[in-house]
């Protein structure tokens, strides 16, 4: 790509750089001109950056800048002033970064203002104007405060305004806009591979009636060329298709419908314009993401969830914020469902989801509970403590749970303050039913861990259990 390669060169600054020669129009080109700072005056801070497109070193003492009027000044350097091939040279009103603003200025100039609203710009080598750029207060060129009108394309027409633009990525010293004695941010840098993010297939678990969608984000600053998904069926021959541009910065591909009990592996390739590759998995093709057909899939939902508990929910004796946390977790299907290896945590925690060991069973219509921590004590059915907490903890004011399988998820509940009224979140019925809390469908119970949310079992709250603890330790006295 043109630009990024001027941009490599330019890298190369002072480095190996043949003998400076003459000069003919277009060999230095102005590039980059800051005419209104605003971290310091106009009077400091104000510059031009030239920029030698060629392959040898030029020299520009004795040559003259100006505005090809009144104004003018003769570049006396004391010696040499030479631009190295590719590189930049700065000139300024003031050389001393404390006071300019903070950029490198490679010679000072005298008696030249640059106009704020509309002025020209001319180098000239005795009588051959080398460069000239006239702005025109923002008509077609920028008209930027405190940031530099940079050249978009040094190679093509520099005196169009509709070849410069104002800069607003990068910033020097005090804080103002611009490149000084560098590649302009349009010009870009070189960026390496593409960078993939967010790949992902939907449906999450296909039947063999699905096709299924399989998107990345793909961003490169020189351009994408092509993206391209590689797929597997049951370790079969690798097919390809070409990735579809979808919005903002996605593509998207379809593998399509496969066999109940398939195993179908996939990964992302992306070239950009510069010819540079990058995969997703990053180790592809021997890494790959993947998904496995199924035409019955497991029913497991988010029952019951607990962020504000003001009991002793877990039943150890014991009234902690963190511990008697919980979420109950509710099959309604007609057989067990194994979750050995799901994951189980709030959304901003991944790394710290709590993992169901082997040989987890959430038999039909039955329940498993997750405690923040504790010792839980006197229930029936798969019940687990985490490590003092359930992710860093269920926030009373709003949080996000996920159930997942592998990394893909099987459930997800988002609630907000609804979950700072020191009972739970519950579905009723369960399993599919709307969510809702205990003291709205009037029920006496503040949570009900491995049990229905539907009434039948009784449940004591917070308060009442409390009270019921103290009449036993009152006795025992």
């Amino acid at each position: 790509m043109k630009l990024l390669s001027i941009a490599a060169i330019a890298l190369l600054v002072f480095v190996f750089a043949p003998a400076a020669r003459g000069a003919s129009p277009g060999d230095v080109v102005i590039t980059e001109i800051m005419q209104n700072p605003d971290a310091v005056s106009d009077t400091y801070g104000e510059w031009i950056e030239l920029y030698n497109p060629t392959a040898a070193g030029i020299d520009i003492n004795g040559w003259v800048i100006g505005d090809g009027g009144t104004e003018a000044h003769t570049i006396t350097a004391g010696g040499s002033l030479v631009i190295p091939a590719g590189a930049f040279l700065v000139l300024g009103r003031n050389d001393d970064p404390a006071v300019n603003g903070g950029y490198t200025c490679n010679y000072k100039y005298a008696g030249i203002t640059l106009g704020n609203a509309a002025d020209r710009v001319v180098i000239r080598q005795g009588t051959t104007t080398i460069d000239s750029v006239a702005y025109d207060d923002g008509a077609t060129f920028p008209d930027p405060t405190g940031a530099s009108m940079e050249c978009i394309d040094p190679l093509a027409n520099n005196n169009l305004g509709s070849n410069w633009q104002e800069c607003v990525v990068s910033t020097y010293g005090a804080g103002d806009y611009g490149t000084p004695g560098a590649p302009n941010d349009a010009w870009g840098v070189p960026s390496g591979p593409p960078v993939i993010s967010g790949t992902r297939h939907e449906p999450a678990y296909p039947s063999s009636a699905d096709t299924v969608l399989v998107a990345s984000e793909v961003r490169d600053d020189e351009g994408i060329s092509q993206v391209c998904l590689y797929y597997r069926v049951n370790g079969g021959v690798s097919q390809m298709t070409v990735m579809a541009a979808g919005s903002g910065h996605w593509f998207e591909g379809l593998i399509p419908p496969a066999a109940d009990g398939s195993s179908v592996r996939y990964y992302v390739c992306a070239i950009d314009e510069g010819g540079h590759t990058s995969y997703d998995p990053a180790g592809a093709p021997a890494e790959t993401y993947g998904y496995t057909v199924e035409d019955h899939l497991p029913t497991v939902v988010i029952n019951e969830i607990l962020a504000s508990p003001q009991g002793d929910a877990n039943n150890d004796g014991i009234i902690d914020a963190y511990q008697d946390e919980f979420i109950e977790l509710y099959n309604p299907g007609a057989t067990s469902v194994d979750v050995s290896g799901w994951t189980l945590s709030d959304d901003d925690s991944p790394t710290g989801a709590f993992i169901f060991p082997a040989g987890t069973l959430i038999p039909s219509h039955g329940f498993l509970t997750l405690f923040g921590g504790g010792s839980p004590q006197g229930f029936e059915g798969p019940v687990f403590a985490d490590d003092g907490r359930i992710g860093n903890g269920l926030s009373n004011s709003g949080d996000t749970v996920e159930l997942r399988r592998q990394g893909e998820r099987i459930d997800q509940r988002t609630y907000g303050s609804e979950g700072n009224h020191g009972e739970s979140l519950i579905r009723f019925p369960d399993g599919y039913g709307e969510w809702t809390r205990p003291s709205l469908e009037g029920f006496d119970w503040d949570y009900s861990p491995q049990a229905s949310n539907g009434g039948s079992v009784t449940w004591t709250t917070g308060k009442s259990w409390g009270a019921i603890k103290r009449l036993f330790q009152e006795a025992d006295e």
